[in-house]
């Protein structure tokens, strides 16, 4: 929640420098205004003359350039203070200082400033312009901070598509078995005509939300037309809409009578069109759609092969998988006009095309999802090793000041080691702190076993380094644990950094068939060496203790516990290896 807190504060206050300078020629106009002399001037007036507009508007200009020096000193405050707790926004608030920097923002504003002093308004307006753009491009880049939650957001959408859509597939192949089936194929032609207005409002649905729906989609849709599209592909778009299924019919009429009308205007292909129309109507706007785009297409076969060919043909924006549910749709339309003629054959192969374009739009939104899935991974083991490196750069820290400490021997020792020693733990705990998030994240991910296991066995140990050093024991035990802690680190900077390699190999090479669902945060072979390394961790741990034990070097109170912690690790490991076997993983 804070986090969200800090980013909508800054975006907020890029958008009022952003439409502060948008305003301006608002301000000059209401200046303008206020500078005409009334009819009866007041004594007050008269003494005290009132400032220029352009004044006005320079005066308030620096006040917008001071709040973008303030913002731009806030930003680098923010970075220095969230350096240790979140590298990441640290980074991402340098490279918008950086950003700005390059830019050179805060000189155009002082620029801005001088023209609006020097009454030079146009000049102002052009300098306003390129400055609009810069603050734009600094508020893009503060806003990507939350591009985690907008991922989310995507997979949760996507997510509600695929269900829909396996619904849709289960309904199709029943009315299909129940079409080849005996009895009367009339009495399916409504529920076909269902699952074809589901389909519509499933791909209606992803307009919207995925392509922006509105203007912009119906842009893309018109781009298509001069490209051969078929009315037949075409046609269910806009169904619904009453007052464009009323448009259509009136132009409809009007081209019985001979008049043209334009082809790029909704209505054209978007009317309501009874089933033993469509053909001829079809053949009519093609030829109209041929001479006002200078892409004549034919008739009947022509058609055919428009068809096939418009995937490739499509606007680049459009969502492939949307289109190929408006396939579908014209197919479960076509295939309902075959059962209410009692064409069993037809419209059972026309039910087959549609079933193949809706298998084909659930590929292609799973393939929207593991595109989804790769990016958050790529992000989220990104953090991930940021944060162990600065969690290993602390504890070597500790270790070093924990190996310095017991130099000195024991009779030399005074109060001030026993401080020392306790500001080591107090670093120490802030290690843990850090181990506490990266568990939070592994386990809201859930895709990795023993993994978290690995971090929280570490977070044991460094709990058991914080508990050492309150109490000053700076010896070998706790010299060995803080050891053990920073090979674990080193070893799971290593398995990120292999882990992102093979994310980046795994981008160039086309998806594995046979494997649906999303990626795992850590591959299986990851795992297996994560799997091993505790495993060695717990055999030297147990030769170390050995060797204490038969030296006498050790508390026997404090060495049983040490065992049994030991041994609790040993059945949690045998745990890991068994789900990960059982495959909890995927």
């Amino acid at each position: 929640m804070a986090a969200r807190t800090r980013s909508t504060w800054l975006a907020n206050l890029c958008l009022v420098a952003l439409a502060a300078t948008m305003a301006m020629p608002t301000q000059r106009a209401q200046a303008v205004g206020a500078d005409q002399p009334s009819a009866e001037p007041t004594h007050e007036t008269l003494a005290v003359p009132e400032a220029s507009p352009a004044a006005k508007l320079s005066l308030e200009q620096q006040r917008i350039a001071d709040k973008f020096q303030h913002l731009e000193k806030v930003l680098l405050r923010m970075a220095e203070l969230s350096e240790v707790s979140d590298p990441r926004r640290a980074a991402l608030l340098k490279k918008a200082v950086k950003e700005s920097e390059d830019r050179l923002i805060d000189g155009q504003f002082q620029r801005l400033v001088e023209l609006l002093q020097k009454d030079q308004l146009g000049q102002a307006i052009d300098h306003h312009q390129g400055l609009d753009r810069d603050l734009a491009a600094l508020l893009e880049l503060l806003l990507s901070e939350n591009r985690d939650k907008r991922i989310e957001a995507e997979k949760a959408r996507i997510r509600n598509y695929l269900n829909r859509l396996n619904r849709l597939i289960r309904q199709q192949k029943d009315v299909q078995g129940r079409t080849q089936a005996p009895g009367d194929p009339k009495s399916l032609a409504e529920e076909q005509g269902q699952i074809a207005e589901k389909t519509q409002s499933l791909a209606r649905d992803i307009r919207e939300n995925e392509e922006g729906g509105g203007k912009g989609a119906r842009q893309g849709e018109l781009h298509g037309k001069g490209q051969g599209e078929s009315e037949d592909t075409r046609e269910p778009e806009g169904r619904d809409e009453p007052e464009d299924r009323q448009r259509g019919e009136q132009e409809n009429s009007e081209k019985d009578k001979g008049g043209e009308k334009d082809a790029s205007q909704p209505g054209d292909e978007r009317g309501s069109e009874g089933s033993g129309q469509r053909q001829d109507r079809g053949q009519n706007r093609g030829q109209n759609r041929g001479q006002n785009q200078g892409q004549n297409q034919g008739q009947g076969s022509e058609q055919e092969q428009d068809q096939q060919q418009q995937p490739q043909q499509q606007d680049e924006s459009a969502n492939p998988a949307r289109q190929r549910l408006e396939a579908a749709e014209q197919r479960m339309k076509e295939a309902q006009q075959k059962l209410e003629e009692a064409q069993r054959e037809g419209a059972a192969e026309k039910q087959e095309e549609a079933i193949r374009e809706l298998e084909l739009a659930k590929a292609e939104l799973e393939e929207i999802l593991r595109q989804l899935r790769e990016e958050e991974i790529m992000r989220m083991l990104a953090m991930l090793e940021a944060r162990f490196r600065e969690m290993l750069q602390l504890q070597r820290e500790v270790y070093e000041g924990t190996v310095r400490l017991d130099e000195v021997p024991s009779l030399e020792r005074t109060h001030n080691h026993d401080i020392e020693a306790r500001r080591l733990s107090t670093k120490e705990t802030q290690i843990l702190l850090a181990c506490d998030k990266v568990l939070l994240v592994l386990h809201e991910d859930g895709s990795a076993v023993a993994f978290p296991e690995a971090v929280q066995q570490m977070r044991e140990d460094i709990q058991q380094i914080v508990l050492r050093l309150a109490g000053a024991k700076i010896g070998q035990i706790t010299q060995a644990i803080e050891e053990d802690v920073i090979a674990s680190l080193e070893e799971m900077i290593e398995a990120l950094k292999k882990a992102q390699e093979d994310m980046e190999e795994s981008k160039s090479r086309p998806p594995q068939p046979g494997k649906p669902g999303e990626p795992a945060l850590i591959d299986l072979l990851a795992e297996l060496k994560m799997i091993r390394a505790l495993q060695i961790r717990v055999n030297r741990r147990t030769d170390r203790y050995a060797k204490l034990l038969d030296g006498g070097e050790a508390e026997t109170r404090e060495m049983l516990e040490a065992l049994q912690r030991l041994a609790d690790r040993e059945e949690r490991i045998y745990r890991v290896t068994r789900d990960l076997e059982m495959g909890k993983n995927q």
